[in-house]
């Protein structure tokens, strides 16, 4: 699946550069991430062990690149690239009293590929929809969920002259279970993404 959506988003952008090269425009973006969607304990599972005693998810930050191709005054299709972060922290209590709890981090390093058409109003408002693929970096995380997530992206944006700003929603389609040093839990992906970025 993972060399599917690849393959599908190299020749969508290399079919748009060679159609349409002067209406391609490239932005250089960076911002922050506020979780909406975080890990959760799996109720199917259980664990006798150990008990999750609260889980903290922290907002990120993300970089990338973006590039838009103008169709007209008012379609065009995007084409994004980041690098996001995000940790949460579990606290983790024993099944016994004597014991104190400790603390977990695990960290979300993944690089996002979306795809999504769009429009924009009087060459100053955008919206648009596609889809988001979210490849997972960080080994522990890895071992513990699946790799690769498949999800989708809505998103308004505003352009003044080479400065741009976007507000999007980021969501995978299934949450993904998985165990996490012997603790069942279940990861479902989603946030906003709050991103500044310039045209050059």
């Amino acid at each position: 699946m993972p060399y599917l959506i690849w393959t599908t988003l190299l020749m969508t952008l290399g079919i748009t550069c060679k159609a349409q090269s002067e209406g391609l425009k490239f932005y250089l973006q960076g911002g922050v991430n506020y979780n909406t969607g975080t890990i959760g304990v799996d109720s199917a599972l259980s664990n006798a062990g150990q008990i999750i005693e609260d889980i903290n998810s922290f907002n990120g930050w993300h970089a990338g690149i973006t590039i838009r191709e103008y169709r007209n005054s008012t379609q065009y299709l995007s084409f994004e690239s980041i690098y996001a972060f995000n940790k949460t922290e579990l606290i983790i209590g024993p099944s016994d009293s004597l014991s104190l709890p400790t603390f977990q981090t695990l960290s979300s390093q993944t690089i996002q590929l979306a795809i999504s058409p769009g429009f924009r109003i009087f060459k100053l408002l955008r919206g648009q929809a596609g889809l988001n693929g979210v490849f997972q970096l960080n080994n522990t995380f890895q071992e513990s969920f699946n790799s690769f997530k498949l999800g989708y992206r809505l998103g308004l944006g505003l352009d003044i002259f080479k400065l741009t700003a976007d507000l999007a929603y980021n969501a995978s389609f299934d949450p993904t279970l998985g165990i996490f040093n012997g603790i069942p839990l279940s990861n479902a992906n989603s946030q906003f993404l709050l991103t500044l970025g310039y045209k050059f």
